[in-house]
This record gives C-alpha cells, structure tokens and sequence, in this order.
C-alpha cells in the first residue's frame, strides 16, 4: 500500500477537513446507477476520511493574506489517489469538488474535470448534476447545464474538458479531476494543468485512476520517477494513496485480496465471483490494482515480414475494383480509411488515409470533411464501403442516402475479424502484401498483437486499445478490406465492358 510519507495534521487541519466533511454530510446524496444507494446521505467510509479526505485537505496550516484575513493553506497542492474498480472513485472525487466550491467559494472560480474519453468526462459531470439536483441549497445556488454547471452568485464554472493541451492552457483552476490517468499517454496536458495552477491560491489537482495496462507512461512515471518528471513520493508538496497488492503476492492468493477490502460493499464471495468471470490478466489490473506482470501477448506479424512487404514497390490501381473500409470513432485516437485490391498477380495492394490525430481545435475529427472525402472516392470509383454500424452507424446512413454510397456491413466481431486478421497476417506473412511508401499503414501493422479469441481463432489487438504509439486503426481497416475482397460477390459487368454483347447462361 504505497502511500506518502505521512503528516500529522494539525488541529486546525482536522477541523478544516471536518468542516468540509459535514457539509458533504449534510448537503450530498449519491448518485450513479445504483439502487441501493442512490439518494442517500454521502457518508465518508473509514479508508476514505483516513488515506483521502483528511491527509489532502487537513495536512497544512493557518496562514494570512495580505488584506489580514486567515484561511487555510493545504500543503499538497496536487494528489495521486489510485485504487481498484468499483472502490466509488467517481463519487468520492465529485463529492471532494463539491465540498471545495461551495465551502470555500470563489468569485469566477474554475473547476474542472479531465478525462481521456469525452464521454467518461462528462459521466462525471451529471454525476456532480444529479448530486446538486437532489439538494435544495445547491439546486438554489448552481445552475447545471450539459457542458457546465454555473454558480450564480459568484459566476464560478465547473466545466467538463478534452484530453488536449490546447484546450486548457488558458485555464487557471482553483481545483481540478483528473480522470483515469494511466490512460494518459504523456505528460503535455499535465504540465498545462499544473503550470496554469501554480499561481492560484489553494489551487488543488486530484487525479483518480485505477493501475494501467502497462508499466509506461505518465503514471508510471510520477510514481517512479523519469527524466521529464519528479517522482509524487519526491514532491513534498504532492500526496499519493495507492491501494493494491504487493508484486509479490500471487494473484489467486485470497489472503492478499482480503487486505485490499476496505469499502464495506466489497465482499470476498464479489472478489471470487468477478475472478471467476475475469482474465488473470484483467482480475490483477482492476481488482488488485497493480501492473499486470505477465507479458503481453506475442507481435502478430514479425518485423522483417513488414519489412520485406515495404521493399515491394505499391501497384494501386483505381480504375480496378477495390473495397473501401473505414476503422475509427469521431473522438478517436485515429481514423483510417484503406482500399484494398488484388492485382493480377495475386499480390495485394492498398492505399490509405489515416488520421492519427484529431486537430486541437476542436478536438475531434471532422467527420463531414473526412465524409466528403469517401463520398468522393466512391462516386468516382463505384467502391464499396465497409463500415462497422455499430461505432459510425449515423455516418454510414448519411453516406448512403446523401452520397449514394454502397455501404458494406463488417461488423468488427470476432466471427469476422478473426479470419480477417488471418487474411492479413498471410498476406505479409508470405510477402504478398504490397507496402512500399505505406509507412503509416506499415506501422500500424507492426503494432498488432495476437489475440486468442476462442473458438474463432485469434485477431489483431492493441497492448493500449489504439492509443499513443499503438495505434492499429489502419491495419484494422486493411484487414476488413481484405475480407471485404475475399466476401463480396464480384461486381456486375456493364454492357460496355461486355462489347455491347451481354452473355447469357442457360
């Protein structure tokens, strides 16, 4: 249970984070999707008030503005809280931003909520609304909007953010969520946060998260250390709690899984039944709450079968039939259009539009350019186009009703993405994939991993589901083009083609 060096707080510290306590005693409810305990006082569990609440908003002392007037000056100015799924993370943070606005409020105070996903982002803020919405002094004071909640007498905002730098460097806050963070791929938005705070007076940065899929990135390096970042342990002016079982503990070793139920509704027949539901893998990073230790699954296509691939010289011909096929998400880490076809050799040969960052502004893609895009290949081609309905299903309609685009239904599962993934990994394999002057298309295949999908085989996956350097959205694309190729029945020959003499089979 690594945690920083403990401070005895004060007694103006623990009347500080009592004050605070009973207002969120007494003025929040609970929200979330549980029955149980929807609408109920927010009561701070034991572990709560001891590793969390009281270390970061009791450990400091009394200080003095210049106009005289006292208030409390909190030591940590940022703090690392990291614990296993389904811990009340969520509404524990919520009810923190709460107490912190309204007990120490602000005039045009900023407050805000960072998470990589737009949408888990603003979960969290109709958490916050649903909190409000059930208390008659705050539903009187804040008024709750989709984007933001406002407070009416002091104009503070507390807004929901995108995971870009760009996005909060004008931002001072007086305090700030950081959501998830082992999803953070670097620290650029960390240090836009933590530089627009450094001048705000008893500014506070709590990040909440659970252990990441790997030992890399930003939170792996606060906690240990990098050269671009001090380790939170080194920072006397950070705190960190983090909840897991020790590396060496086996990951079926019941006695390890009972020091970690601090929360009363965890139970061990909970822990017994998601382990029996759970990979070994997915049980150690959620449940125990520590870096998976076993190693990633094997690279589905070796190196120098890429390699070779990228020595054949690319032979795409757009007057031949191809197929069309469109991984990504309008807020997705990447977006990859590629066309496949095989050429008379029996090579295979693409062509790729990929888009590994959305612009800053406005932080996602630009779906309708991206659309005017393929609407314009197709029209001019007569492709067909594969799409998964299930991530772009608006998309998909808007091409084929407005644009008269053929739209192919590929579902990404694994019944079609297994033997696609088989299509693709043969192709290289066996050097018939053309890749010469495709670096991105290349690349992303170099990313893949073998996934055993049972009983359908195995498919491509990603060690960080597409994010950072991992990215496999173009070589998903490429696989569903080539599966596009080995299903679709082949295209209609016109009369031209024919030489004005159609052929008629008896």
């Amino acid at each position: 249970m690594p945690r920083s060096k403990r401070v005895k707080p004060s007694k103006a510290g623990i009347m500080e984070a009592r004050r605070l306590e009973y207002f969120a005693a007494a003025h929040i409810r609970h929200a979330g999707n549980k029955p149980e305990w929807y609408g109920k006082p927010f009561f701070l569990e034991d572990f709560q008030r001891t590793y969390i609440w009281t270390p970061i908003f009791g450990t400091g002392r009394m200080a003095k503005r210049i106009d005289g007037t006292e208030y409390f000056r909190r030591r940590y100015r940022s703090a690392l809280v990291c614990m296993p799924r389904d811990f009340g993370k969520t509404e524990l943070v919520c009810a923190m931003l709460l107490a912190e606005a309204n007990m120490h409020p602000v005039h045009e105070g900023q407050y805000g909520i960072i998470a990589y996903d737009e949408d888990q982002a603003k979960k969290i803020l109709r958490t916050l609304g649903a909190m409000i919405g059930q208390d008659p002094d705050m539903k009187a004071l804040w008024d709750v909007g989709k984007s933001e909640i406002v407070n009416r007498e002091t104009a503070a905002v507390i807004k929901v953010f995108p995971y870009s730098p760009g996005a909060v460097q004008s931002w001072h806050f007086n305090m700030l969520i950081a959501d998830e963070l082992h999803v953070w791929r670097d620290d650029r938005v960390w240090a836009a946060i933590v530089s627009g705070m450094a001048e705000v007076e008893n500014s506070l940065l709590v990040a909440i998260t659970t252990a990441g899929e790997e030992r890399s990135g930003l939170l792996w390096d606060l906690l240990n250390g990098s050269e671009e970042l001090a380790c939170v342990f080194d920072d006397p002016t950070a705190y960190c709690w983090w909840l897991c079982a020790p590396d060496a503990a086996d990951v079926d070793d019941e006695r390890a899984w009972r020091k970690l139920m601090l929360p009363s509704w965890v139970t061990m027949e909970g822990y017994r039944a998601s382990r029996r539901k759970m990979s070994r893998r997915d049980f150690e990073r959620y449940k125990l709450n520590r870096w998976p230790q076993e190693r990633q699954a094997a690279a589905l296509l070796r190196p120098g079968d890429i390699r070779r691939c990228q020595r054949r010289e690319t032979a795409f011909d757009f007057s031949r039939p191809f197929a069309l096929a469109i991984d990504g998400a309008v807020n997705g880490d990447a977006f990859a259009i590629v066309a496949h076809q095989r050429d008379e050799e029996g090579f295979d040969q693409f062509r790729d539009w990929t888009y590994e960052e959305p612009p800053e502004d406005p932080g996602y893609y630009q779906i309708t350019q991206i659309g005017q895009l393929v609407a314009g290949i197709c029209q001019k081609y007569r492709c067909p186009v594969g799409i998964d309905p299930a991530r772009l299903l608006l998309w998909a309609n808007e091409l084929a009703d407005t644009y008269g685009c053929e739209i192919y239904e590929v579902r990404q599962k694994n019944e079609i993405m297994c033997p696609a993934t088989s299509l693709l990994e043969n192709s290289v394999r066996s050097g018939r994939a053309a890749l010469g002057g495709l670096d991105v298309l290349a690349r992303h295949m170099g990313n893949c991993l073998k996934v055993e999908r049972e009983p359908f085989g195995y498919r491509m996956g990603s060690a960080r589901h597409g994010q950072g350097s991992a990215r496999i959205d173009a070589a998903v694309a490429a696989a569903m083009a080539m599966w596009m190729t080995e299903t679709m029945p082949p295209p209609a020959r016109s009369f031209a083609e024919t030489g004005g003499v159609w052929t008629v089979t008896l």
